[in-house]
């Protein structure tokens, strides 16, 4: 009778179940790192768009303050969806920032009120939050040539009133300062400059986010 010979390479039943369990183990570790990873790629990336739209949302707001002439205390011209149902309820404050914007026509030109003095025509643009909203309301001065049209809330939009413009939302803060030709802090009407700061918040693999970014611009016309 001849004896069967254990294969010297071989392994045993506890030594496959070791292996087993290690592989586990290290395909759980493997699997929490990548999940770790992905969460932070995650939440790394919709930082950078938030930062992202920040940037943009003010880029437009400091594009209207260089092409005006100055802060308006309350809007110049009426508001049929003005706050409160008031048509000149509008007050720049550091939530709301009313812009003389120079008007210009349909070439793209300004268009002057007093040509031997270069005093343009304004239009009010209106920034303000509204909910987690941040909207430019235009309110046009009704001129010849002026080809800037009044906007409305979405609701009561028209044809001939369109939608308030929506330049950022998921705003958790919106902030405005005014300061002179020294830097120093005045009433929005004596602004020779305007800070601007926004915050946005969204959720990013479960957990909140936030990024904030703040810019000042010059008025360059009068």
């Amino acid at each position: 009778m001849h004896k069967r010979k254990l294969n010297p390479n071989g392994f045993t039943l506890i030594e496959l179940l070791i292996v087993i369990i290690l592989i586990a183990i290290l395909s759980l570790a493997i699997s929490n790192f990548i999940a770790d990873w992905l969460q932070t790629a995650t939440v790394s990336q919709a930082e950078s768009n938030l930062l992202s739209n920040a940037q943009l949302a003010l880029t437009k707001v400091t594009t209207d303050i260089e092409l005006s002439g100055s802060v308006d205390t309350t809007n110049r011209w009426p508001d049929p969806n003005g706050p409160g149902g008031n048509p000149y309820g509008w007050t720049s404050s550091s939530s709301v920032l009313i812009l003389a914007k120079v008007a210009i026509n349909s070439s793209g030109q300004p268009i002057f009120t007093d040509n031997s003095d270069y005093v343009t025509l304004k239009d009010d643009e209106v920034y303000f939050l509204s909910g987690t909203t941040l909207y430019r309301r235009t309110l046009a001065s009704g001129e010849d040539g002026d080809i800037a049209v009044t906007t409305c809330p979405a609701s009561d939009a028209t044809a001939s009133c369109p939608p308030d413009n929506v330049v950022a939302t998921g705003v958790s803060n919106w902030s405005v300062s005014y300061y002179d030709q020294n830097g120093d802090s005045v009433s929005p009407g004596n602004a020779r400059s305007v800070q601007v700061s926004i915050t946005l918040s969204s959720d990013a693999g479960g957990q909140p986010i936030s990024e904030s970014y703040t810019t000042r611009m010059v008025f360059r016309n009068d």
